[in-house]
């Protein structure tokens, strides 16, 4: 087996090469921890636990020798952000701050699902200090750096930046993040990726450190849906993942016609028109309407804010007011001291506006879809973003823009690969479906992705 073939191979093809024996689990964890040790960017993981995955290994080819693994992905390596616990390990946030911070007793709820079920843990993976960011950047660990570059350094989008690249760059076949505004799906556009951003409750946050407590989700990245299906049942702890097959002819996407496509690249709206043309090609319905809920949501986030600012401020309120906010990157201060303005009529306004919002989105939608570029642009330079603040600031904005309106409705969501810009940087399309319909977004995520991936592979 080559390095170019344990690239890009997903998860679900390896775990049939170790079913078949023709490799063993550690030989798998040994390829993974060598590639992340000769990577030329070792910006990718704050923490490689190395230890821990050889004896997971281990532990995996005993069990399947005497015929007893614990899922069908028994042995596959793993990479979490570096938000959940691991024991043993400190867990950073991506910030200097906690850089020392006593280790943790226990690992995360979703960490101990996958590790009782077999998966080997690689390490812990950068990310924009306290996940506070669309784009990556991180001045403590350094900013992990998109494998699709050009000339010039490419941000890797985030704020599960490491997470992406790590499964972009053949690093690890999968890995987990976490998705706020669009912390997950971001990411996944930028770096050619499949990314799920569940809803909010879909799984046991215990021990992921938070940034916003309402917003917050949690999600898998991989190379294909089949492979973020199965971590959608491991880290619930279960060791199936049956999901029903779905009838293209049954299936109907609304385009939203507000807001997402403001100042969009022509390339993305140029690649998005083609896999939408794929999609009514293999008898898909799709219409395209204006979708009012959108722009009815950043006029409350003008007027009020955001409840991801009032909820960040709130929890790190110590820090702020600390001689240690100077250790803070500075960017993620500016933005979490913004809500010195904030009122509690404003919180509980967008709350209140929230709850109504999502429930007329679901009426609205019934049994559609919403289909829709994952982000307005491709991944931006890194040295541009570095340099001036406020056009990091800027470019933020604009990389959250279409995806924060799906976390402010509960929207669970899959970002799939569609196809490249003129400069090689790739290209996504965000699908998402009202709250709670996680099951089926995958579903048809997985029905749809092979009219969605002919533009990534042409």
């Amino acid at each position: 087996m080559t390095k170019k073939t344990l690239n890009g191979l997903s998860a679900t093809e390896l775990a049939s090469m170790l079913q078949a024996g023709e490799m063993t689990a550690v030989e798998l964890a040994e390829r993974y921890l060598n590639a992340i040790a000769q990577y030329h960017d070792q910006s990718i993981f704050i923490k490689i636990t190395k230890a821990r995955a050889l004896a997971e290994a281990e532990a995996s080819d005993a069990r399947r020798l005497n015929g007893t693994q614990l899922s069908p992905w028994d042995g596959i390596p793993i990479a979490w952000k570096d938000l959940f616990d691991t024991e043993g390990d400190t867990t950073t946030a991506g910030s200097k701050v906690y850089a020392n911070a006593n280790p943790a007793k226990s690992d995360a709820a979703t960490v101990a699902a996958c590790r009782d079920l077999g998966l080997v843990c690689l390490g812990k993976t950068n990310l924009s200090e306290f996940a506070y960011s669309g784009l990556g950047l991180n001045p403590h660990y350094g900013t992990p750096v998109n494998p699709y570059s050009d000339e010039m350094p490419r941000a890797p989008g985030g704020s599960s930046a490491g997470s992406a690249i790590a499964v972009a760059a053949g690093l690890a076949p999968v890995a987990i993040g976490t998705d706020t505004a669009g912390s997950v799906r971001v990411p996944a556009s930028f770096c050619g990726l499949a990314g799920f951003k569940s809803s909010q409750n879909r799984y046991d946050k215990q021990g992921v450190f938070p940034l916003s407590s309402s917003l917050d989700s949690l999600g898998p990245l991989a190379h294909c849906v089949d492979d973020l299906i199965v971590l959608d049942a491991l880290m619930r702890a279960h060791a199936a993942a049956p999901v029903a097959d779905v009838d293209l002819a049954d299936l109907e996407f609304l385009i939203p016609e507000t807001i997402v496509f403001d100042e969009i690249e022509a390339d993305i709206r140029a690649s998005f028109d083609e896999a939408v043309d794929r999609l009514k090609n293999a008898g898909i319905r799709i219409s395209r309407a204006p979708f009012p809920i959108f722009a009815e949501i950043m006029k409350l986030f003008a007027a009020h804010g955001t409840p991801t600012v009032a909820e960040a401020a709130t929890f790190h309120e110590a820090l702020l007011s600390s001689e240690r906010a100077d250790e803070m990157d500075q960017r993620v201060r500016t933005r979490m001291m913004a809500a010195s303005g904030f009122s509690a009529q404003d919180y509980i306004r967008l709350q209140w506006e929230r709850e109504r919002l999502q429930e007329t989105a679901g009426n609205i939608l019934g049994d559609k879809c919403l289909l829709f570029p994952t982000v307005a642009m491709t991944a931006p330079a890194l040295a541009p973003l570095e340099a001036d603040d406020d056009f990091f600031a800027q470019s933020n904005l604009k990389a959250l823009r279409n995806t924060i309106l799906g976390n402010y409705l509960g929207m669970p969501g899959v970002s799939l690969p569609i196809g490249v810009d003129r400069k090689g940087l790739p290209i996504g399309a965000l699908i998402s479906a009202p709250f709670g319909q996680d099951d089926r977004i995958l579903a048809v995520a997985k029905a749809i992705e092979p009219f969605m991936q002919i533009a990534a592979k042409g």
